[in-house]
């Protein structure tokens, strides 16, 4: 394991509005004109903080039945060809991404989708149905752009809560976002979708996007246990999230 500069100490809690505000200067330093990133223009980034503004911050106070994951991209056909999914086709990825919801998570438990639910056709009240009937008895969205109008409007539905920053509490504290964070605040973990397949950063990240799982939700007390070697200096080996947790025998 690669070591990596880690805080001298972290507290169990952080204050979700303090980590939006956080979380919207970041945004809001990529939708100045002209600016964006390496994939989506200033628009992008400018509908964003118009939703995350609207939107609350929420936080978790226990992880025990708490899965997470992010960017399934619902009914998008190029996504399986830009980020090599090993599907054939839109039906045989829903197919298993719904499959594997529904072996993974409990029927009491809590299921965090980390932004860009879906696109195309799957844009309609069947997938908002099928997340309200999935199992789970609690459905949240940290949003995505892909979950935005142009304008910044929520295009999804079927959620219990939909939120702009996520955070988890307890040891160390995760923060949810969609965007990974430029800065992550000392002693936490930024848990982010958004970068698919790239592989993980030997930083306080954890991508949990769909690529990064084997198609499947992970279990945040798993998260946990890998924020917690990261945040003391020790980088799993592993080209995808799920290969650092097995690794790190997590």
């Amino acid at each position: 394991m690669r070591p990596m500069n880690a805080p001298a100490g972290h507290a169990s809690t952080i204050d979700p509005e303090a980590m939006k505000a956080h979380y919207e200067r970041e945004i809001e330093a990529a939708a100045g004109f002209g600016r964006g990133d390496d994939r989506h223009s200033h628009r992008t980034f400018r509908a964003m903080l118009k939703a995350s503004r609207r939107l609350p911050a929420r936080s978790l106070a226990d992880d025990e039945g708490v899965w997470v994951w992010s960017d399934l991209h619902l009914g998008h056909g190029n996504i399986i060809r830009y980020t090599d999914r090993p599907f054939a086709d839109v039906a045989a990825m829903n197919a298993t991404l719904y499959g594997n919801w529904e072996e993974t998570v409990g029927e009491t438990d809590t299921l965090v989708f980390v932004g860009d639910l879906a696109m195309r056709d799957a844009v309609s009240e069947p997938t908002w149905q099928r997340i309200r009937d999935g199992r789970g008895s609690s459905k949240w969205l940290v949003f995505g752009n892909h979950d935005l109008t142009g304008g910044g409007d929520l295009r999804v539905d079927g959620f219990d809560d939909i939120c702009a920053v996520l955070c988890l509490d307890g040891d160390p504290p995760l923060v949810c976002t969609h965007l990974p964070l430029k800065e992550v605040p000392a002693g936490c973990v930024n848990v982010h979708g958004h970068t698919h397949n790239e592989p993980p950063r030997e930083t306080a990240h954890i991508n949990v996007s769909v690529e990064q799982l084997d198609y499947r939700p992970v279990a945040a007390s798993r998260l946990r246990a890998l924020a917690r070697e990261l945040l003391a200096g020790r980088i799993p080996p592993g080209n995808t999230t799920l290969e650092r947790l097995a690794t790190a025998g997590l």
